[in-house]
């Protein structure tokens, strides 16, 4: 049976067409035109200039462009610094295996039940630096070489992960537009894209300067609002995710201790067996003998 998901009241397959990381790209990329497919446009580095239908931009690292079908659009790059990105093409074909020229802002307003902002809808959209990670391990599950012997399905499925992604990040900034610089929920959001980041980022050496530049807070503003929500502060959430991971990488991996220390972000293996046996009560050897 073939994936499927409901958009605008209609069961639609993805299809993949091609996910590609372009660099260096200078001059007209393509002249205007429109077709029945989906882009997902990253820019990752460089500059350059998008048309979208009649909104013209200029294309920043860190700018997500959501193309739907038969949008007219354009693209040229930088001549001096080039334009850097990744690209994921993507059809939804009908029952009768037409493409359908569907929304994916419309999408997401039917499946959370509120509007986006027209400054959402109308792009780019810039991603804030906590959630882009989050993004590109989606383009990125795509792009991996590997994938060439999977099946269409499963790449179908990849597409919809990445749609979901997208969906996750729109959201987030529309409840942002529509909250109050201070407002609960924001806040809440923006500690969510927190705690992402550091769960993608496990390994780094992160320090708290580090995370507030990232929500544009002071490092005791942070902490304050962080034990508020969280129950905890940044820097101990940090460590509970990094000695949760430690317990699996010693019960389901032969990895030696040192080894899991520097996966985990720990220069000094001692320090780091110090911190294991603070949470969980046993040295990591002894842990791993069970």
């Amino acid at each position: 049976m073939s994936l499927r998901l409901v958009m605008e009241g209609r069961s639609l397959q993805p299809e993949h067409i091609t996910t590609d990381r372009q660099q260096g790209r200078r001059g007209m990329i393509a002249k205007r035109h429109q077709h029945p497919v989906f882009h997902l446009m990253y820019v990752t580095e460089g500059e350059g200039v998008f048309l979208v239908d009649d909104r013209i931009s200029r294309a920043m690292p860190g700018y997500l462009y959501v193309i739907n079908p038969n949008e007219w659009h354009q693209f040229q790059g930088d001549e001096r610094i080039g334009l850097h990105n990744l690209e994921c093409t993507f059809l939804l074909r009908n029952e009768d295996n037409e493409p359908v020229p569907a929304n994916l802002f419309n999408w997401i307003e039917e499946k959370r039940g509120r509007s986006m902002p027209a400054a959402i809808r109308e792009g780019p959209i810039e991603v804030p630096a906590a959630l882009r990670p989050f993004l590109l391990e989606g383009f990125h599950r795509l792009l991996d070489p590997s994938n060439r012997y999977v099946t269409a399905e499963h790449l179908s499925l990849m597409v919809v992960d990445l749609m979901l992604r997208v969906e996750e990040i729109v959201w987030r900034l529309g409840v942002l537009a529509a909250e109050p610089a201070d407002g609960t929920e924001a806040v809440a959001d923006e500690i969510a894209a927190l705690q992402q980041y550091m769960r993608s980022h496990i390994g780094e050496p992160l320090k708290l300067e580090h995370l507030a530049q990232l929500v544009h807070w002071s490092p005791n503003y942070l902490c304050r609002v962080f034990k508020a929500h969280a129950n905890m502060t940044p820097m101990a959430y940090l460590q509970r995710l990094r000695m949760t991971e430690a317990e699996k990488l010693l019960l389901f991996t032969d990895f030696p201790v040192f080894e899991i220390a520097e996966m985990l972000g720990y220069e000094d293996a001692s320090y780091f067996a110090r911190l294991f046996r603070r949470h969980h009560g046993r040295a990591p050897s002894e842990y791993r003998i069970i």
